[in-house]
């Protein structure tokens, strides 16, 4: 049975003008106005239910590349798979695969793996269907907003 506490996750933010900012030590970028695809993994003690509640908080102390982008984009969904299988990397490839996607910011959320990012960009809406089908998992969604 799967571990309910630990799963993958996708947050789907949209920037409503474009904006310069710094990412940790990656640098500065351009983000261009529009929707970001963000995938992330909890499988440490506060699993899923501590890491999205990070996610979905205000920005106090930003801690990952995502924090710093979270500071102007507003999460508006979120898919996740409660699973003890690590989808990470599949899901950000996944991503990655999707009609009118690019990557913003090399290396982003990737620091600690081989991937060219964890984070997408989309000129719209990212498709949920597509996505799922991309992946091959139903994925649980949740809309914030």
């Amino acid at each position: 049975m799967d571990d309910p506490r630990r799963g993958t996750y996708i947050l789907i933010l949209n920037l409503p003008a474009p904006t310069r900012l710094t990412i940790g030590r990656l640098g500065v970028f351009d983000f261009a106005d529009g929707w970001y695809a963000y995938a992330g993994s909890a499988f440490g003690g506060g699993g899923l239910r501590g890491r999205l509640k990070h996610h979905l908080a205000p920005v106090t102390r930003p801690h990952w590349h995502i924090d710093a982008l979270r500071q102007a984009a507003q999460v508006c969904e979120v898919w996740s798979l409660a699973d003890a299988a690590n989808h990470e990397h599949a899901w950000a490839a996944a991503l990655r695969s999707l009609p009118g996607s690019s990557i913003p910011a090399a290396r982003f959320g990737a620091s600690d793996c081989r991937c060219p990012a964890h984070l997408v960009y989309f000129p719209t809406a990212p498709d949920f269907a597509a996505f799922c089908a991309a992946s091959g998992h139903p994925l649980q969604r949740e809309v914030i907003v």
